[in-house]
């Protein structure tokens, strides 16, 4: 389990300036000591490695404008460490039988296959988690027998909206087009199939795990 994720990160210059030492030195020892701390917060994954800052409440000023009765304000996304606990839930969750299902979960940003790293993702993104794989719409709704129980999605989905409550975090079935890590996409039915409106040829429709932070905006 992920530890309580670091949201925000607030300093103010007034609070570090004391009789012994100057406003300038106050300044650049506190400048100093914030990018340092910045930096340990994503090193050890408390934060994300996206953020926006907030200098003299100027969005993205630089630290250096720091000035008396200023603050620097981090606003870190947790969108990143969302998408890697989705992503471990869904292959937690699959079963493991040839273990290609279980490797075929992909990342989408954009309706394009992600494929650098999450933190790397933009703020307000909208990202889909799915499994391109044919029968993975059948393994998630129960139409077929596994060794693991079906709802892959949605007992994901309920694991990171705990853990993230500012992540809208939603279960959708999407269309697919192309290929897909190993997988071309969409699959069509080869039969008639028992869902109303379902026949031969049809492209299936992929179940999904929608992540948007919409802290931001």
């Amino acid at each position: 389990m992920a530890r309580k994720p670091v949201e925000s990160f607030f300093v103010e210059l007034d609070r570090f300036v004391t009789d012994d030492i100057s406003v300038d030195v106050a300044k650049n020892l506190l400048i100093t000591d914030t990018l340092a701390e910045r930096d340990r917060l994503i090193s050890s994954h408390e934060a994300g490695s996206t953020w926006k800052r907030r200098v003299n409440n100027v969005p993205d000023a630089p630290e250096s404008a720091l000035k008396v009765g200023g603050s620097i304000l981090y606003n870190f996304s947790t969108l990143s460490q969302a998408v890697r606990m989705g992503l471990e839930e869904c292959r937690r969750r699959s079963p493991v039988r040839s273990g290609n299902f279980q490797k075929a979960w992909i990342v989408l940003y954009n309706d394009v296959l992600w494929e650098h790293e999450p933190e790397d993702l933009p703020f307000n993104a909208e990202v889909y988690i799915v499994n391109p794989a044919p029968y993975a719409r059948k393994i998630d709704t129960g139409g077929m027998k596994m060794s693991m129980p079906p709802k892959i999605i949605e007992g994901a989905r309920q694991v990171v909206r705990r853990t993230y409550p500012e992540i809208n975090v939603a279960r959708k079935f999407i269309n697919l087009s192309g290929h897909m890590g190993r997988w071309n996409t969409p699959y069509l039915l080869r039969r008639d199939g028992g869902r109303r409106g379902s026949r031969s040829g049809q492209p299936v429709t992929y179940p999904a795990l929608v992540l948007r932070d919409t802290t931001y905006r």
